[in-house]
Formats: structure tokens, C-alpha cells, sequence
């Protein structure tokens, strides 16, 4: 709100000098500009809170324009006072607060000739880095114990009924980078062969969980969480960190958006279980407190029985 003040003030200023109409309309325009894009801005922050309350994360308005007239990140309209800019990276159009820009540059459109990054390139310029840093040690693998979930039941006469419990077994786990894929395959051999062997695709992987003992993967295509266990803490804490790069570096562009969306969905859903399991400890511990209480008036009821009884055999 102190932007939008500050835009009204600069317009009324402009209007009284007497420079000009043509400034006049100018600032008049970009303070309309900036009140539009803080309106804009604040109904979608509401329409994701909307989201978000109704188990959601896409907000109820639609995507914002790539045609070159809004900042493809805050949606702010650009004018005199907010000039565009574009990320060398990912073309996007940007205004330059969003792009890293400080206020004159942004107002005046002059800046240095290199290109300028938008923060998520940035981002993923450092997370790759990081990543490649670590890519052969992937590549080469690691002996893990993976716990596949239980496979859903298909029914019907051809499909067998029930699919089984979890299965466990020691496998050496291995990342397949232009495939996008983390491999295992059984150590158990067959014929010179691993006895079984699969894949997780990196970008159905919703979150990499370290639980203190095993890594948990859950995934948009298995109802339970893949579970890693590892020799040392020192993998699991190393490799839980290359799962996280691998997941950011190696998502298609293509996926990415629905992958997001999965995410969120995922964590609400993680809320919401956190919060159930919480209503019913809670539960148990008041229904335990109070039967805790009517056994210990019980037993002090029967000790004052008893001592009531023995001092009356006394008295006799």
C-alpha cells in the first residue's frame, strides 16, 4: 500500500509542477500501472490462500500473460516506472525488482550489458553446479536395502487378487542421469544377472524424507513411499542430499508444473494426516488421564475401606 501512496503522490506532484501534460499523463499512467499491479498481486495471493483452504495450490485466477506487457513473476504491468527486462536464461519478461535489479535501474532501464539471471535461474545454475559436482559418485551407486510398497490389487480373474506385501531386498542403487532415472538392481544373481531390477523416475518423486534411520521416497505412482536403508548414516545423509539435487536439476520443464502441484497436494495431505494422528493422541491421553484418576479413587476409596474396617476390629 505505500507503493500505491507513493505512486498517487508522484502523480499529483507531476499534475501541480506544470511541466507538461504529456509527463503529467505519462506518471499518471505508471502510477495506474503499479496501483494495477498491487491489485493484481493481492488477488492472487487471495485466490491462493483460497486454494489452499479448499486442499488446492493453483490460484483462481489465470496464468499471468507472456505477451510483454506484465512481470511474468509478480504480474506488476510495466510503464515509465517499472521498465521490462528479460532473464537471458529463461526469456522470461521481468520487472527489475524481480530480477534483482535495484530501484534506478529498474526505473530507468539502464544497467550493465551482461545478462541478468532471474532468481530461479540463478537458483538452479547454483543447484546444478552442485549437482554435477556430485554426478559421477550418483552414477557409480551405492549398496542400499530398497523396500518396494506393496502393489495395488487388480482384481477380476486375470489379475490374481491380492498383490503382496512389501518387498525387500538389498540392491545396488545407481543413477541413470539421461534417463532421468534412479536404478536399482537386486545383488542376488541369476545367470550372471540381477535377479530383479528397476527404476524410480526422478520426476515422480514428490519429497526425499530422512527419518534418522532410512530414507523415504513417496512417488506420484506408488500408493506407499519407497524406502532407502544404508550402511552408514554418512550415505543416507550424503545420498538424501543428491536425491534432492537430482529431483530439482533433472525435472523436465514439461513435468515441473504438475510436479509442483503434486507436491503441495502431497504436503496438505501430510498436514492434514499430522493433524488427524495429533486429535487422536491427544484422545488417548485424556481417555488414559481419566481412567488413570477413577483407579486412583478407587484404591484410595478401598484403603480407607480397609482402614476403616481394622479399626473397628480393633475397637471390638
Amino acid at each position: 500500500m505505500a507503493l500505491a501512496n507513493a505512486a498517487a503522490q508522484l502523480r499529483a506532484a507531476t499534475a501541480a509542477s506544470g511541466s507538461g501534460a504529456v509527463v503529467a499523463g505519462q506518471a499518471s499512467a505508471a502510477a495506474a500501472s503499479v496501483a494495477g499491479a498491487l491489485s493484481a498481486g493481492g488477488r492472487r495471493a487471495r485466490g491462493l490462500l483460497s486454494g489452499l483452504r479448499h486442499g488446492t495450490t493453483e490460484a483462481s485466477q489465470p496464468s499471468i500473460p507472456s505477451d510483454g506487457t506484465r512481470c511474468e513473476e509478480c504480474g506488476a504491468f510495466f510503464g515509465m516506472l517499472n521498465r521490462r527486462a528479460t532473464c537471458s536464461s529463461c526469456d522470461r519478461y521481468m520487472c527489475g525488482a524481480c530480477l534483482g535489479r535495484n530501484a534506478l535501474s529498474s526505473m530507468t532501464g539502464i544497467s550493465c550489458f551482461c545478462g541478468a539471471l532471474c532468481p530461479r535461474c540463478r537458483e538452479q545454475n547454483v543447484q546444478t553446479g552442485e549437482f554435477e559436482s556430485c554426478r559421477a559418485a550418483m552414477e557409480s551407486g551405492v549398496s542400499a536395502t530398497v523396500t518396494l510398497p506393496k502393489k495395488p490389487s487388480r482384481g477380476g480373474l486375470f489379475g490374481g487378487g491380492g498383490g503382496g506385501g512389501p518387498q525387500r531386498l538389498p540392491a545396488w542403487l545407481s543413477l541413470e542421469a539421461e534417463a532421468s532415472a534412479l536404478r536399482w538392481a537386486s545383488l542376488e544373481q541369476r545367470n550372471g544377472r540381477p535377479a530383479e531390477e528397476g527404476q524410480i523416475l526422478i520426476y515422480e518423486i514428490l519429497a526425499v524424507r530422512d527419518t534418522g534411520t532410512m530414507l523415504e521416497l513417496p512417488t506420484t505412482s506408488t500408493p506407499q513411499p519407497v524406502t532407502l536403508e544404508f550402511v552408514s548414516a554418512d550415505d543416507r545423509q550424503t545420498w538424501a542430499r543428491y536425491l534432492e539435487l537430482a529431483t530439482q536439476v533433472l525435472t523436465p520443464e514439461s513435468e515441473r508444473a504438475a510436479l509442483d502441484a503434486a507436491r503441495a497436494n502431497h504436503r496438505l495431505k501430510e498436514v492434514e494426516e499430522r493433524r488427524v494422528r495429533n486429535e487422536e493422541r491427544k484422545k488417548q491421553l485424556s481417555e488414559n488421564l481419566g481412567m488413570r484418576y477413577t483407579a486412583e479413587a478407587m484404591m484410595a476409596r478401598d484403603e480407607a475401606r480397609r482402614a476403616g474396617q481394622a479399626a473397628s476390629s480393633g475397637r471390638s
